[in-house]
């Protein structure tokens, strides 16, 4: 598995020791309002999607990050989570069915977290994985991510409905990507992700 380092964060894949980083972002009033649909999830809830995390890095190879905040202390700060996920939006067979997703914590929102960290996971699909495209689907009243999508080089292509969800549907290709200065990319080695409980 890979890391992603930019000039501010570092970006690794989930662990098993990632449940409480996990919950307590899940948990978070901003998450739940502009993704959760108002619902707040329970600890199995969020166990459970950290499972779905770690399984979607063994089969794909790729999937969401930890957002960490670097620090002048050499201390790391948990922003939330970013990364490249196989769309449950679009046609299966479609070889670049991926989907940008961020997750940010209210603490860290307003300071470019999401633009920084997006901008290098699309990066890494066009340099790393040989992508055409990458998608996002975004509420049509979250309008922090409405907002970022642009910083990202994400074009609005029109409105989709997703589980009867009026959703924004954006597209980024290597010629539209804005690119990370700096991008440092690195093996990432966890004994806890592999592990079963």
């Amino acid at each position: 598995m890979l890391m992603l380092e930019t000039p501010r964060l570092i970006l690794r894949p989930p662990s098993r020791s990632d449940e409480l980083l996990l919950h307590g972002l899940r948990n978070d009033p901003l998450v739940v309002n502009a993704v959760g649909e108002g619902v707040y999830p329970t600890i199995e809830q969020s166990k459970a999607e950290l499972l779905r995390l770690i399984n979607h890095w063994q089969l794909n190879g790729f999937g969401l990050w930890m957002v960490f905040i670097k620090s002048e202390d050499q201390t790391k700060k948990f922003a939330g989570t970013c990364g490249l996920m196989c769309s449950g939006h679009n046609l299966p067979e479609d070889p670049n069915n991926v989907e940008l997703e961020y997750y940010i914590h209210r603490d860290a929102s307003g300071r470019g977290i999401a633009g920084e960290g997006g901008r290098a996971a699309v990066q890494f699909a066009f340099e790393h994985l040989a992508l055409e495209k990458v998608t996002a689907f975004i509420r049509t009243a979250n309008e922090r991510a409405l907002r970022a999508a642009p910083k990202v080089g994400l074009s609005y292509i029109g409105d989709r409905y997703y589980n009867k969800i009026k959703m924004r549907y954006f597209e980024v290709s290597p010629l539209t990507a804005v690119k990370v200065n700096n991008l440092f990319v690195s093996n990432y080695t966890d004994s806890a992700v592999g592990q079963n409980h």
